[in-house]
């Protein structure tokens, strides 16, 4: 038993060592020749190991090039290129993440190449997987339709329920709220435009009656001076037949004295 004891022991005080001695550089160091060597930062490769005098020397990432981590390689990885859009571009840190435009479908888990979308309506594209390595996964599609009472989603390329809101729905209820907009403006256009007929008719015959009744005050002060010099006219007139008959009555009655006198004599 002792032997086994101390057998133990001596593992174990082993497995301590090696422990101590992986963990006793620090998180962003690497040891090599039982020395601590810095590990460069992210957008930065390894120019020089370090030695007993100097630590690791580290060069910036060119253009086109990035690193992501803390690293001791000796050059910085090639930025990735996108066959139709970058979604974010690339940079010394991070590398390019690409998309596929409208109508494609990416080839590969990083959608680097783009392959047109040959599925019809009612059919959603399967996507196979072919592994080539860790890092590049690519894909290949067969269209298949979808199941009875499903449509096919062409955001999502997945065949979802009816019952669920369609995109198609969600633009018929949109044109439907423009149509209820654009019927309330017409009404509240009519609405206005009667309201304003009708003040300019009311406002026409307010003038018309105020006109009307400037006319009728002229029409009764100009009848009102006819008469008065209709008037004043008939009473020359009378006054021209007095002195006419003043004048004729004044022989007749010297006739009448003149043959008195005749008879008498």
């Amino acid at each position: 038993m002792i032997p086994l004891r101390l057998s133990l022991a001596v593992i174990c005080a082993l497995s301590t060592w090696n422990i101590v001695q992986a963990t006793s550089c620090g998180e962003r160091q690497h040891k090599v020749d039982e020395r601590c060597c810095n590990k460069c930062p992210p957008g930065s490769y390894m120019k020089d190991i370090c030695t007993e005098t100097q630590q690791t020397v580290c060069r910036p990432c060119k253009e086109g090039f990035y690193s992501h981590q803390y690293n001791m390689f000796d050059r910085c990885e090639e930025c990735r290129s996108c066959q139709h859009d970058y979604a974010e571009k690339c940079n010394t840190t991070t590398n390019a993440n690409c998309s596929c435009r409208s109508g494609f479908l990416c080839s590969n888990n990083v959608c680097s190449e783009c392959q047109e979308n040959k599925c019809v309506t009612g059919e959603k594209p399967k996507r196979t997987e072919i592994s080539l390595d860790a890092k590049l996964i690519k894909y290949t599609y067969e269209c298949e339709p979808c199941p009875e009472k499903r449509y096919v989603d062409s955001k999502e390329d997945l065949c979802k329920l009816t019952s669920e809101q369609r995109p198609e729905t969600h633009r018929d209820g949109v044109d439907y709220v423009h149509v209820i907009l654009g019927i309330g403006f017409v009404l509240v256009s009519l609405t206005l435009l009667v309201f304003l007929c009708y003040a300019c008719v009311k406002n026409v015959k307010k003038q018309r009656t105020y006109n009307y009744s400037i006319e009728v005050l002229a029409f009764s002060t100009n009848t009102s001076d006819f008469r008065l010099s209709k008037e004043e006219s008939g009473s020359e007139l009378i006054m021209q037949d007095e002195s006419k008959n003043s004048n004729s009555i004044g022989p007749l009655c010297l006739e009448e004295v003149g043959t008195s006198l005749y008879s008498f004599r």
